[in-house]
């Protein structure tokens, strides 16, 4: 994707899961900006998905928010697939975004909770690659999976979190290997871009303590390194970036 437009002068279409608030609707933003048109879903925030929605289209030519179960993956992803052929008929970049962040310990660990956690995590981005392999082999097209750094470093409160969250670091590299050499497929591991509501003030100056940048990360980081592996990144795949301001390393 090295352009807005394809040989053929048509627009590229990206899809961003959970792109109405935070890091996704920064990603969402970053594309239309740069000329794409946007498909993203949301499950709360109704509002806000509708703004942005709103905005949006007065810039690109299209916009669409979709509200989707992503813990439903087979009623969501069926949604979502109609909505994407019926409305572009292309699909250049799938950024699987939507997340789930509930905290159990193995003491009170609910299957219920953990297929919730490995549903949006790993078997939506799953079954979304599957039906959308077709169009993204057709548009050498990109898919940019969010991560995070506790897949690496797991926390024992966020215990199947993180396991869902490894699921998919290891999905992201099967799937590099099975779409290429027509699709990339890249994961990002944001260290903190985006506190959780009324996360301490002195836990993120601990965090912050150990970065060596000195700064939490941004919303807009994120945006930038997802446009830049669908446009300038075409010969990296299945590559997981750390975009920690160097936590990682400390």
């Amino acid at each position: 994707m090295s352009g807005t437009e394809t040989e053929t002068g048509k627009r590229r279409v990206a899809l961003v899961t959970g792109g109405a608030k935070r890091v996704g609707r920064a990603i969402v933003t970053r594309l239309a900006e740069r000329g794409c048109d946007v498909a993203f879903t949301y499950l709360s925030g109704e509002s806000e998905a509708r703004e942005l929605q709103n905005t949006l289209r007065q810039s690109v030519r299209k916009a669409f928010a979709v509200r989707a179960d992503l813990t439903d993956p087979l009623s969501a992803v069926a949604m979502i697939g109609e909505l994407i052929e019926s409305e572009f008929g292309r699909l250049d970049v799938l950024v699987n975004n939507a997340s789930l962040y509930e905290p159990d310990r193995l003491g009170d660990v609910a299957l219920e909770q953990s297929r919730r956690h490995w549903a949006i995590h790993f078997e939506s981005p799953l079954l979304l690659c599957q039906r959308f392999s077709p169009l993204l082999r057709q548009a050498g097209g990109h898919v940019v999976n969010m991560l995070d750094l506790l897949a690496e470093r797991p926390r024992p409160e966020y215990l199947t979190y993180c396991a869902s969250k490894a699921g998919l670091w290891n999905l992201t590299l099967s799937l590099a290997r099975e779409l290429a050499p027509q699709v990339t497929v890249n994961g990002i591991a944001p260290g903190a871009v985006a506190w959780p509501e009324n996360f301490p003030d002195a836990d993120r100056q601990k965090y912050l303590g150990r970065v060596p940048l000195g700064r939490a990360g941004t919303p807009e980081d994120v945006a930038r390194l997802v446009y830049f592996l669908c446009t300038g990144g075409g010969y990296l795949t299945g590559q997981i970036i750390r975009l920690d301001g160097g936590r990682s390393i400390t």
